[in-house]
């Protein structure tokens, strides 16, 4: 890494350390208890029945390793929408500029997912918004005030912001525990034994892969805190602390979500055929009719207000955090134009955070429903967090001196797992997903054309990046004559394709990290060599 990218930029305005480490832990939380807790652990079932409870532990721990790739990145190199930085600076602008795209565009579906739930919530008790699988048009203008309503919070100084986010944060908690505890009331052990129900297993042990890909929408959000990076007071300490003790406890508290309303389920009151797990998928608010079908006028109330105070918060959360990715595309690598880089004076990168409002705006417009962008934004996300792992490895070898206030324990296994784990989540979300996410990734390239504009580009140096695509294209190709689980046409079956393509994502993390080492060598060779040149 080169010593100048360090450095944070000189310019007029920047932004504000106001975060704390209370602040952070609810920052993470907050961003994971999101709009996910009103359906996630219920879908979870959906996709695989009882045994979709173990979908959340066992993805929080395929996670937790993840979470402390960037925990290191997040401290040791703290900025702002760093999750678009660091594979910029390991691996040069073609990595940088198809992560940093992939990042926005997980990012920017945030904002229509969390404003589609909203709607969908609210049409529990007004119907006309949300009608055969779309919002209404009273829907989009709805959800379109919402996105307005958050953008307003955005522009807020970060502690007016985060003491906010901690408010809500701290009430949502409360409010899914008492759902939790009135569920609970009615539980049945044999709903997780019974033939009558399809047993523990109605779907085979491959259902439980989808529940597994689906999880991540909710456990995404533990990245915030290395988004906020620049404005936490003590990133050293608050970040690992943040990312670790989010995981856990949000882990613990799908799991229970998923675990009560199993157990309390009656398939005859929802009027479904008994065993039918799939037959969730249709309920927007699954929650709040569990509620109703047992009677409990209060805990349908409460399920409905926990879930649009958990959309609205997660949406601020998201949305800033966009904001700030944006922001780093253009200030550091120049992917975006510089106007994108401009602070106003309570430290909040103004025009970023509008061109987030705009995008998102016409993102609601164009999708009208929660279920045809969920996949393409899960994807986005992880195939945004795959390359963090790659970046640490290089910058362990290439940069000795820098400080690490966290340093990743077994950094030589845990790293490579959690490339593996991340890519393989979105091989196993399906090809549905895949054929879309991927070839819009490709789009990213054309920010090197931005890029170009403000430096000149290095061909040498670029084309030490030149795996990424190509893994891209062995992801796709992969997904599509991989087993029929996961869409494909079953060319190679299960679990022999996902092998395979385990195999072959190791290949590419050892390459990765080879030619990260060497463009950062060849970079930081050609910046020494310079000063001489001129004279």
């Amino acid at each position: 890494m080169v010593d100048s990218d360090i450095k944070i930029t000189e310019r007029k305005n920047n932004y504000k350390k106001d975060l704390g480490l209370w602040s952070v832990i609810m920052l993470a939380l907050g961003g994971i208890l999101g709009p996910a807790i009103a359906y996630a652990p219920v879908y979870t079932l959906a996709y695989a029945g009882p045994v979709g409870v173990l979908a959340w532990p066992i993805s929080m721990v395929m996670i937790i390793p993840i979470g402390l790739v960037f925990a290191e990145l997040g401290t040791s190199w703290p900025k702002a929408g760093g999750v678009a930085y660091y594979p910029s600076k390991s691996n040069g602008p073609i990595v940088g500029a198809i992560n940093g795209w992939s990042s926005m565009v997980g990012y920017l579906f945030v904002g229509p997912v969390i404003v589609f739930a909203a709607v969908e919530y609210l049409s529990f008790y007004y119907p006309p918004l949300y009608v055969n699988g779309v919002l209404s048009y009273l829907g989009i203008l709805i959800a379109e005030m919402i996105l307005v309503l958050v953008f307003l919070v955005n522009v807020l100084r970060i502690r007016h912001m985060g003491a906010i986010n901690v408010i809500l944060t701290i009430v949502t908690v409360i409010l899914v525990g008492v759902v939790i505890g009135a569920l609970f009331l009615f539980f049945k052990p044999s709903n997780f034994t019974s033939s009558a129900v399809g047993g523990f297993t109605p779907y085979g042990f491959t259902g439980l892969f989808g529940a597994i890909t689906l999880t991540v929408f909710g456990y995404g959000g533990f990245r915030q805190p290395v988004d906020y990076a620049e404005e936490v007071k003590n990133p050293g300490r608050s970040i690992p602390i943040a990312i670790i003790v989010s995981l856990l406890v949000s882990g613990l508290i799908f799991s229970l979500e998923s675990l009560a309303f199993a157990g309390a389920v009656n398939f005859s009151k929802f009027d479904i055929s008994s065993g039918s797990w799939s037959s969730f998928f249709s309920y927007s608010s699954p929650y709040a009719t569990i509620s109703q079908t047992l009677v409990m006028p209060a805990i349908v109330v409460i399920a409905i207000v926990v879930a649009l105070i958990a959309t609205f918060k997660d949406g601020v959360i998201y949305y800033g955090g966009t904001a700030r990715v944006g922001e780093i595309l253009a200030r550091e690598d120049k992917f975006l134009p510089r106007i994108f880089e401009r602070m106003n004076v309570r430290g909040i990168p103004i025009y970023s955070i509008i061109l987030v409002l705009v995008i998102t705006i016409v993102l609601v417009a164009l999708g009208r429903s929660l279920a045809t962008i969920i996949g393409i934004m899960v994807d986005g996300f992880l195939l945004s967090y795959a390359p963090g792992s790659i970046s640490l490895m290089v910058f362990r070898k290439t940069d000795t001196k820098t400080k690490r206030p966290f340093k990743l324990p077994f950094a030589n296994v845990l790293a490579p797992i959690a490339f593996v784990v991340s890519n393989l989540l979105v091989f196993w979300s399906g090809w549905t997903a895949v054929e879309i996410i991927i070839p819009l990734d490709f789009a990213g390239i054309l920010l090197v054309v931005v890029h170009n504009h403000y430096t000149k580009l290095d061909v040498k140096y670029a084309l030490y990046g030149i795996w990424m695509p190509i893994y891209l294209i062995f992801i796709l190709f992969m997904s599509y004559i991989g087993s029929s689980f996961f869409g494909g046409s079953n060319i190679i079956p299960f679990p022999y394709d996902s092998l395979v393509f385990i195999i072959v994502t190791l290949i590419f993390y050892v390459l990765g990290v080879n030619l990260g080492v060497k463009s950062v060598n060849y970079i930081n060779k050609k910046n020494t060599e310079k000063p001489a040149e001129s004279s």
